[in-house]
């Protein structure tokens, strides 16, 4: 009979100390089951659409949906059964390696395996983990972001191990997560109807290096770039994720961010203090004099906070480049300011890639985006960070992150197994882009004892800066 890893049976949380079940955290956790779930896809007679598709066919815009089935199992039962659907490999660079993440796009709303509190949808993920040996650095860093920025009630997504199998052909261990999205429940802010185009309503971006590729793709999302004051390096432009009916809202969100950051600028760097005019079109001058109370009108600095811990703790190279997710909801019942969340893609993070090893020393203040970089050495930013991190290391968010991955390895370990026997080659081969260590990996353990000891000493060096 299935059993429910109830806090994921945290009795491996007797690592760090006596903690039974009765004094056990008050942490999130994903759900764990000694059985791990089945999903299987339909297509047909072909894999091809798992198997043809490399980044190229993307650029090309030749990548479509094809029509499946969908069945869902959860070791006792069968919770969806040939649901109708469509499916297509999903990603950008990780298009090329030969284990792709798919897309799932139902016919009609589903719940899938309890996840978001069984809230229905109709676009869900599978993701591949096939860059990261451990396959646990995005359910760390979700585990991470849950308890962080989730804590704080900002959205993350939900997520859950799976076996996937592929018209009757098992494919691997993958991890089942949320479209990152405007919806009820995922990114909660207002979204237009068909026809409207109310410039006043909400706005989902993506900070995103890929925005020029995406742009000359059939059915591209529309993008918009801002010159940012003071970064130094490269620039990258913004993907509008949610529902666009015209030119004209892209130029008014467009003009609101440049202001947003306009203003903070102004206020961080200059001394200036603005806020904005009745229309958001153009700036005023303000009387503030703290530089705190001035960006707090346009920024969500909670949100900011808590999102620059977390990539502080992760590492993650691809915090100035893409997956980088913030909204703007502008609606008449929206908080008018600039919020982030909605945390994705850590598949390169936790000290795995070649360039981007050290668990010590500082680390957002050089992955060239330009929201951490210009609250970093704010005083006022780094008090609001040490007071947050001392919250969060009083729940012991820390260690309980340590005791978690080593929970996953030791439950699913004859899953990652059976994954690994289905693709021994990312064993064998390695990968270019990892440090030597974790390439001479030979099983899941020893890469996620990698990570447990790369946390391991993250946390200590955030420790001493944030004491």
């Amino acid at each position: 009979m299935k059993k429910l890893l109830t806090g994921l049976l945290f009795a491996l949380l007797t690592l760090f100390g006596s903690a039974t079940a009765e004094e056990a955290s008050p942490l999130w956790y994903p759900q764990i089951t000694a059985d791990m779930p089945v999903i299987s896809i339909s297509t047909g007679d072909s894999n091809r659409f798992a198997t043809a598709w490399v980044r190229e066919d993307k650029l090309q815009g030749r990548i479509d949906y094809v029509d499946a089935a969908i069945t869902v199992t959860d070791g006792e039962r069968v919770l969806l059964r040939n649901e109708k659907a469509q499916v297509k490999v999903r990603g950008n660079w990780t298009l090329d390696y030969p284990k792709k993440s798919i897309r799932i796009k139902f016919s009609k709303k589903q719940s899938m395996l309890g996840l978001n509190e069984n809230q229905p949808y109709k676009s869900w993920v599978l993701l591949a983990e096939w860059k990261d040996l451990s396959m646990l650095n995005s359910a760390t860093a979700l585990f991470l972001a849950h308890n962080i920025l989730g804590a704080d009630g900002y959205y993350c997504t939900d997520y859950r191990f799976v076996h996937l199998e592929i018209n009757g052909v098992y494919w691997g261990v993958y991890l089942l997560a949320e479209q990152q999205e405007v919806n009820p429940g995922r990114v909660d802010i207002a979204e237009n109807e068909p026809g409207d185009a109310n410039r006043y309503t909400g706005y989902l971006m993506e900070y995103d290096a890929y925005f020029t590729e995406e742009a000359a793709l059939p059915r591209s999302d529309p993008f918009f770039e801002v010159y940012h004051m003071g970064l130094t390096g490269e620039q990258y432009g913004y993907t509008i994720k949610s529902h666009i009916e015209d030119n004209r809202q892209t130029a008014f969100l467009r003009g609101c961010v440049r202001l947003i950051y306009r203003i903070c600028y102004a206020a961080v760097k200059e001394g200036k203090h603005y806020t904005f005019n009745d229309k958001y079109t153009e700036l005023v001058p303000t009387q503030s004099s703290s530089v705190r109370d001035t960006v707090a009108q346009v920024i969500d600095l909670p949100s900011l906070v808590d999102t620059y811990i977390l990539n502080e703790i992760a590492c993650n190279p691809d915090l100035g480049w893409s997956s980088f997710y913030l909204s703007l909801d502008m609606s008449e019942d929206g908080s008018r300011r600039l919020t982030f969340h909605a945390p994705w893609d850590f598949d390169s993070a936790f000290g795995i890639r070649s360039d981007y090893e050290s668990s010590w020393g500082d680390y957002a203040r050089y992955a060239g985006n330009p929201w951490l970089l210009l609250f970093v050495d704010e005083p006022w930013f780094q008090e609001m960070v040490k007071a947050r991190w001392a919250e969060l290391t009083a729940m012991g968010l820390p260690e309980q992150t340590l005791a978690f991955v080593r929970t996953l390895t030791t439950v699913y370990a004859a899953d990652f197994t059976r994954n690994y026997d289905r693709w021994p080659t990312r064993i064998t081969e390695g990968n270019h882009e990892l440090v030597p260590e974790l390439n001479r990996c030979r099983s899941q353990q020893e890469a996620a004892d990698y990570l447990y000891d790369w946390l391991s000493a993250r946390f200590n060096y955030l420790n001493y800066c944030w004491k």
